[in-house]
């Protein structure tokens, strides 16, 4: 063997080395997630966490219910210059994270907010809002009130979800964030809201520190708690007034 042969066989040993190392690069996970449904959610990061499907999307984490999926299929796609992160107060992409903007609230706990002309309804977690009633209906005492304090904080404005999954009418329950601060548990401290069914919610998710508030709220007679043996919970008042929310 002449000393070029030898040269060439040592190049092409190291080229295919470095190709090999530098592959995981230039190259992410881009999933597929069947619904039972009937939809897919194509090039996403997916991952199985606290018993939920969860993937990046729409500049957030969003969560499905295991029994809402079919299965998820993985694959490669070149990687993109702005990985995911997690950041401070939020979840988003690259060195400024994005937002869902808030384009209507609907009353203290729920809101429509659209990502790149995307509508997706939010249901707050973890929290539990006096309802305002329908249009031409009586809604319960300070129901108003939460859904202008809530409007005020959010209406127009940009925020970061953390999604736990969806709810029976499709609706994102998720941690909702403006800048660092926490919109159920400003509500709970308000006396605006009350801390949701604790057996009912989703395994990961802390309700201590809404707890907390809570009690503190009460103990100051905030808001509904101003109401004292003539406060009703707004799940029993929605049992007695047959609400459903499946026209939003």
């Amino acid at each position: 063997m002449n000393p070029c042969q030898a040269m060439i066989i040592r190049i092409d040993k190291y080229f295919f080395l470095l190709i090999f190392l530098l592959f995981p690069l230039f190259s992410v996970c881009a999933d597929t997630i069947f619904l039972k449904n009937g939809n897919e959610i194509k090039n996403v990061r997916a991952w199985e966490e606290d018993g939920l499907i969860k993937c990046f999307q729409y500049g957030s984490i969003v969560a499905y219910q295991k029994k809402d999926v079919v299965r998820i299929e993985k694959g490669l796609v070149k990687k993109s210059s702005n990985p995911p992160l997690l950041w401070k107060g939020g979840y988003g992409y690259g060195d400024k994270p994005e937002f869902f903007k808030v384009i209507r609230v609907f009353d203290g706990d729920s809101f429509i907010a659209s990502y790149k002309k995307i509508k997706i309804g939010i249901r707050i977690i973890g929290i539990d809002a006096p309802e305002t009633g329908k249009k031409k209906g009586k809604g319960q005492p300070f129901g108003k009130e939460a859904g202008k304090y809530l409007k005020k904080m959010i209406k127009g404005k940009t925020v970061a979800i953390k999604s736990y999954g969806t709810d029976r009418y499709n609706r994102q329950l998720a941690e909702v964030f403006v800048g660092n601060v926490n919109l159920g548990f400003e509500m709970i401290k308000a006396g605006l809201a009350e801390v949701y069914n604790r057996k009912r919610l989703p395994k990961g998710f802390d309700v201590r520190q809404y707890l907390r508030a809570e009690k503190r709220a009460k103990k100051y007679h905030r808001g509904i708690w101003s109401l004292g043996d003539k406060y009703i919970s707004p799940k029993i008042w929605r049992k007695k007034n047959r609400v459903t929310y499946k026209t939003r």
